[in-house]
């Protein structure tokens, strides 16, 4: 599938929307919420935010040419998680104003934590990432109002509505 290097930037200017929406929706939980054991695929907000802010930095990593061995753990808290968040997106946007329709189509090899090897271009890995995102933050929003809390939207559509706003 072709794609160009602003349809990406987009994606990502999108990414960075919903990820910061969500965030903020957590923000009024306390730390015993944050790690309250609610269900989902990683059992609590803090997890499952620790889970995809994670995946973002090892999916970095993976455009660098390196193979992080495992998820980073250990994040402090909200704080703590919105700090590697920012580096991320810092990282992301060195990546994407990079970005050229050739270097879209180009693949890059990585190693998953199981130690296999895998080749992917980069464009379906960029998208990839912020589809994986949309998936995480959707089950936040649920934990969310398992504990009583209600979630921001993040929709795309939502987010093109209300961009420059």
């Amino acid at each position: 599938m072709s794609r160009s290097p602003e349809e990406i930037a987009g994606l990502y200017e999108f990414n960075r929307w919903a990820n910061a929406r969500t965030l903020e929706a957590c923000e009024p939980l306390t730390a015993g919420e944050l790690e309250r054991e609610v269900g989902g695929s990683f059992a609590t907000v803090l997890g499952t935010l620790t889970h995809f802010i994670g995946a973002e930095w090892v999916w970095l990593e993976r455009w660098h040419g390196r193979s992080p061995g495992a998820l980073p753990t250990g994040f402090a808290g909200l704080g703590d998680l919105r700090t590697r968040l920012d580096e991320i997106e810092a990282g992301q946007a060195r990546v994407l104003s990079t970005l050229t329709p050739a270097r879209l189509g180009e693949g890059v090899s990585y190693t998953n934590f199981k130690g296999q090897p895998f080749t992917y271009p980069l464009g379906d890995m960029l998208v990839h990432v912020v589809n994986h995102g949309s998936y995480h933050r959707g089950q936040i929003a649920t934990l969310l109002r398992q504990l009583g809390k209600a979630p921001l939207a993040t929709d795309y559509l939502l987010f093109l509505d209300g961009k420059g706003k």
